[in-house]
């Protein structure tokens, strides 16, 4: 019931952001929301709710220069005695513009937080990322961190992948792999992969994915976390 609260809370803040929207015109900005509810919840290929159901709210904000924020939350379960910690809100800035013919350039900076956490068990961190788009479809990635979960350790992650209409079924397909360097947080790294199908049905997407990992150590998270899964997620996009 407390993470519900939390996560009520969280709804409550992005609730209240569409008036930074409200200063520039109505043309210049774009405000849409997304609720989502998956089976698992899944970063980088590791369960952060603990294999369990997540919902998660977002709200977003982008101009029409590129610029663009955006506020994100879900109920985690790290299953570790007195943590305190049972939601995720993540902060975002970031600027998207086409540099080329079919070429897309995303530079963002995120703040992950994890409100109500006691006393040691603190993890916020920043992270920065930057994404190249090939002719919208297939993408790299690169995430930088010098403090992954307040560790003061870097932390760097690398990620190709691509999404594909499978001709006129409304069915799309997108595949991913990744690697996170964490060497100097856990003297570890690993791999991370997925692929899934997604659907349309109305205004709710219905996603159904597989994701693994290569190489986990237990340094990092418990490899049952971490072990090849399945998971469905429903979202609903809104504009405001």
């Amino acid at each position: 019931m407390k993470h519900l609260i939390k996560l009520g809370l969280a709804v409550s803040l992005i609730a209240a952001m569409p008036a930074m929207a409200q200063e520039e015109s109505e043309s210049a900005w774009s405000v849409s929301g997304n609720i989502t509810a998956t089976s698992d919840y899944v970063f980088r290929g590791i369960s952060q709710s603990s294999e369990k159901i997540a919902l998660q709210p977002s709200f977003n904000v982008e101009h029409e220069s590129g610029f663009y924020g955006y506020v994100w939350a879900s109920n985690v379960d790290f299953d570790t005695a007195g943590d305190g910690i049972n939601v995720e809100v993540d902060y975002g800035l970031g600027w998207n513009t086409d540099v080329a013919d079919g070429v897309n350039l995303d530079l963002s900076a995120v703040r992950y937080t994890y409100p109500g956490s006691n006393s040691g068990f603190g993890i916020d961190y920043n992270e920065y990322l930057a994404t190249v788009t090939l002719s919208e479809t297939w993408y790299a990635t690169v995430g930088y961190t010098d403090d992954y979960v307040n560790s003061d350790q870097e932390g760097i992650y690398y990620q190709v992948g691509g999404g594909w209409d499978i001709g006129e079924t409304g069915v799309a397909f997108a595949a991913s792999a990744a690697y996170y360097d964490l060497s100097d947080y856990a003297g570890a790294s690993y791999y991370d992969f997925h692929a899934g199908f997604s659907k349309d049905f109305g205004p709710v997407n219905l996603d159904l994915s597989y994701f693994d990992t290569a190489s986990m150590s237990e340094e990092i998270a418990p490899k049952d976390w971490a072990n090849a899964r399945v998971v469905l997620t429903a979202s609903f996009d809104f504009d405001f």
